[in-house]
């Protein structure tokens, strides 16, 4: 397994769940990690706790569907650790929707969370690790971005184009040595369900797809997982 100590992870959504349980496996391994995510009382809790876990740690409050926001929040990062060699695409939002009847808001909601968020993040982190010829980004999709279900059409659509969107990149980086790979769950516990009624007891559990994430990261370098499938045996 590759060693991991000192390079520089960036996650979003990294207040809870996949993205918070990453963050600590990176920090463990000696990473220097920078957290985003836009609640900042949540964020500040999740500082804790991964700088309880040990390595240098950075938590900024940033909107991935925000370009400016986005590209400030990359330079402080660049600026205090260094550009970054990991990052974690991991921000996500979704919610059940009537085709019919949803609106315009909740369109955007999902997929400019869920795909422009990722462009945005990856152009600003892209050119260094280009330059560099040495970088990895890792978006963590979802089972149903490849078999849609009808309780979320719109939340399985923003997937699918994002998994479009992670197979072009890998193909434009390829040369670069950069990698790119996708980690895709199935149900998975986290606050994407609160306030559903739904039994999350056969669920994955947020560390079981971090534990996926960190893997990906930690093959060698000449060795690319393009995409991960991750169920639950309950």
């Amino acid at each position: 397994m590759k060693d991991l100590k000192n390079l520089v992870v960036v996650i979003t959504g990294a207040s809870s769940g996949i993205g918070l349980e990453s963050a600590k496996l990176f920090a463990a391994s000696g990473c220097k990690v920078a957290l985003l995510a836009r609640n900042p009382e949540r964020l500040q809790a999740a500082e804790a706790a991964v700088k309880a876990a040990g390595g240098e740690v950075i938590a900024l409050p940033v909107d991935v569907t925000d370009e400016t926001s986005v590209d400030k929040a990359f330079a402080e990062i660049a600026g205090k650790l260094g550009p970054a060699d990991i990052l974690v695409n991991n921000a996500g939002v979704g919610f059940a929707t009537d085709l019919s009847k949803c609106s315009l808001e909740d369109y955007r909601k999902i997929m400019e969370t869920n795909v422009t968020g990722v462009f945005l993040c990856t152009r600003a982190a892209l050119p260094a690790m280009k330059e560099r010829k040495s970088g990895h980004v890792i978006n963590v999709s979802s089972v149903v971005g490849k078999v849609t279900n009808p309780n979320a059409p719109l939340y399985c659509s923003s997937k699918f184009a994002l998994n479009g969107y992670t197979s072009g990149l890998q193909q434009q980086v390829a040369g670069d040595k950069v990698r790119v790979s996708s980690v895709s769950p199935s149900a998975v516990d986290t606050a994407y369900w609160d306030g559903r009624e739904v039994d999350r007891s056969k669920f994955l559990k947020a560390e079981e797809v971090a534990a996926a994430v960190f893997f990906v990261a930690s093959q060698p370098d000449g060795v690319l997982i393009k995409d991960i499938d991750l169920t639950a045996l309950r």
